[in-house]
């Protein structure tokens, strides 16, 4: 598993996990020992453990602790784990927003490309 893949694992374990269909596409089923929940416009997804939701506060109804999603949640949170990834992707069509001067970087751990991750990348956390 590539470090990506285990920090988010661990800063998520035994949370709720709030994603968009996209992103739910890309892993294809429930992530375990979470609480999974998938904002989207069209019908109820039908994999078992995963809840659906049609709005972020939709979603945070459902949600037995806390958590966020991009822009529709920044007003409502303090802390993002973010990787960052030293890679251009063309054809991307799904970004993170800017984020503005009352977001300070707490804590940035870096990593060189290695023979499971293609692009260097960092684990920054950023807090207001």
């Amino acid at each position: 598993m590539c470090k990506d893949m285990q920090y988010f694992k661990q800063i998520t374990m035994g949370s709720a996990v709030i994603m968009g269909r996209k992103t739910l596409d890309s892993i294809g089923c429930a992530l375990p020992g979470r609480q999974t929940i998938v904002i989207t416009r069209g019908e109820s997804i039908q994999i078992p453990s995963i809840q659906t939701a049609r709005s972020i506060d939709e979603a945070y109804s459902l949600v037995r602790d806390s958590e966020e999603i991009f822009e529709q949640a920044m007003s409502g949170i303090d802390k993002i784990y973010a990787t960052e990834v030293d890679a251009t992707i063309a054809g991307a069509d799904t970004f993170f927003p800017e984020l503005d001067s009352i977001w300070k970087k707490t804590k940035l751990q870096s990593f060189p490309a290695d023979d499971n991750n293609i692009y260097s990348y960092s684990f920054v956390t950023y807090e207001r």
